[in-house]
């Protein structure tokens, strides 16, 4: 999810009754709700396929997570405490309750990732597996309304109900989720079926489908998914029958195309990229060029070769398809 998501679960985790625990914990909550994405330091020293290959990676692992939900409160307890000796007056923050505090929404960070298609990869670093909700769009305006609306209120009532409204606030966040889950459920079974159409005239056998939600429209999802011989794309609507539109697809790569994937495949953003996509689609820009062309790659989810959508597509240049075939002989 969007920073600004995790900003305003942290500051709604803190008027649950955790900023009444500690001095400073609610500062606390907004930085635990937020630590795991600490990983984006990668791209200020490297490029953005180290930042690629990184992000979603160690920080947002269930031992990164708990290892910077130790670091933060040992943190904040021993700034407070080597400025309690310069004032010269006794330390302000309860280390025990900060640690609750910081594990308990260093938690939500992880959990809010895996809601949408981009992934998380929990298990590293014995498993660099990525696992996918496919619920919640990665950037979620209903969700920024619901917890900005409940802060307003907390900001209004009396203290005595701040902790109402907050519980409140996620309760309908979760119930949000809920329903999503019954629209990808429905999206899931509706892709399998159209998708079964689509192969039944081709002789494919469906591997495997991804129903994955759009922006801001929880009954319009776009459908992703491989054979055998090829990955497509399309987009439905759970509320209709209407027929799949913006259907594409993209041959697996074999002869040429697979001579020049084998090309690239060691050089670093083919590699990074390979890694990281989901549903990885290729093609030559000019199969008929003389001396070189670009082989683009694109992950499904997100785009098509040739589009330009930042780290989800790369395009590479390779030698000519029959450039390659007489060096290779």
């Amino acid at each position: 999810m969007d920073n600004l998501t995790h900003s305003l679960v942290g500051l709604t985790a803190a008027k649950t009754g955790l900023e009444r625990l500690s001095p400073g914990a609610t500062l606390l909550c907004v930085l635990a709700a937020n630590a795991p994405d600490a990983d984006v330091v990668v791209g200020l020293f490297g490029d953005r396929w180290d930042l690629l290959q990184h992000h979603r990676g160690i920080t947002h692992s269930i031992v990164g997570t708990a290892f910077l939900a130790l670091l933060l409160p040992l943190i904040f307890y021993g700034v407070d405490r080597l400025w309690a000796r310069v004032r010269q007056r006794p330390p302000k923050t309860n280390l025990r309750a900060l640690m609750i505090v910081s594990f308990i929404v260093s938690a939500t960070h992880p959990l809010l990732d895996w809601t949408n298609n981009y992934g998380i990869r929990f298990l590293l670093p014995w498993n660099p597996r990525w696992f996918y909700g496919d619920l919640v769009f990665i950037i979620d305006p209903s969700i920024w309304l619901v917890l900005v609306t409940g802060l307003l209120v907390i900001w209004r009532v009396r203290p005595e109900t701040k902790a109402k409204i907050a519980f409140a606030s996620f309760a309908i966040v979760v119930a949000y989720w809920g329903v999503l889950g019954l629209a990808h459920a429905r999206a899931v079974g509706r892709g399998t079926f159209e998708a079964e159409r689509m192969l039944w005239p081709t002789n494919e056998t469906l591997l495997r489908l991804a129903a994955m939600p759009t922006l801001a429209n929880p009954l319009r999802w776009d459908c992703v998914f491989e054979t055998d011989k090829a990955t497509y794309r399309f987009s439905i609507k759970v509320n209709d029958n209407t027929r799949p539109w913006r259907v594409v697809r993209y041959p697996k790569p074999s002869g040429a195309l697979d001579a020049a994937l084998h090309e690239v495949s060691q050089e670093k953003p083919a590699r990074v990229f390979l890694g990281f996509a989901r549903f990885p689609v290729a093609r030559l820009a000019d199969p008929s060029c003389t001396t070189q062309t670009l082989l683009q790659l694109a992950d499904l989810r997100y785009t098509e070769p040739g589009a330009s959508r930042g780290t989800f597509a790369v395009d590479l240049p390779v030698d000519c398809p029959d450039q390659a075939l007489t060096e290779g002989r």
